[in-house]
């Protein structure tokens, strides 16, 4: 019987990751570094089995990882948008195997609607029983500028042209 992670575990861990996030995205020449996140549920281990043949019981992330995901605008994530990992990893069904490989391992590829479409890429690491996250991504675009509906097309104009009329 699976073991139920207890709420201060939880928040604990979203915290440590939540300093991860933030430090890496502060010094981003730092070394590689990588920390563990989670564990990967019963139920979300004989999903991963079914799809790609692998037996893993840990979630990691790196550095580079975080940096790659929020490092590009058109993944519209936020730094929080991160700490969604673990419980996509082990509650969602939409997972599948992708095509591609990243560096030589065979990614999963994990998706789950929060606040529209969520969508987390991991290496599988079998030899060393661990997904590593190295992408993620926001399907819908949610505004990262909540006034930006408000304002009008020309509040982004950023030469000296005229308004249009």
């Amino acid at each position: 019987m699976e073991q139920p992670v207890k709420k201060k575990d939880r928040k604990v861990r979203k915290a440590i990751l939540q300093d991860f996030i933030n430090e890496s995205l502060k010094d981003r020449k730092t070394p590689h570094k990588w920390i563990r996140i989670g564990t990967i549920s019963n139920n979300a281990q004989k999903r991963i089995e079914q799809e790609c043949g692998a037996k893993v019981s840990e979630i990691h992330i790196d550095n580079s990882g975080i940096i790659h995901a929020m490092g590009k605008l058109q993944h519209n994530l936020e730094p929080d948008d991160l700490l969604h990992a673990v419980d996509v990893i082990n509650t969602t069904t939409d997972v599948s195997l992708s095509e591609k490989k990243h560096k030589f391992n065979d990614v999963l590829v994990f998706k789950k609607d929060i606040g529209g479409d969520i969508t987390f890429l991991t290496e599988v690491h079998v030899k060393n029983d661990y997904l590593l996250v190295f992408d993620a991504w926001r399907q819908r675009k949610a505004r990262r500028d909540p006034d930006a509906a408000k304002r009008p097309p020309e509040a982004y104009v950023r030469n000296e042209s005229p308004p249009a009329t």
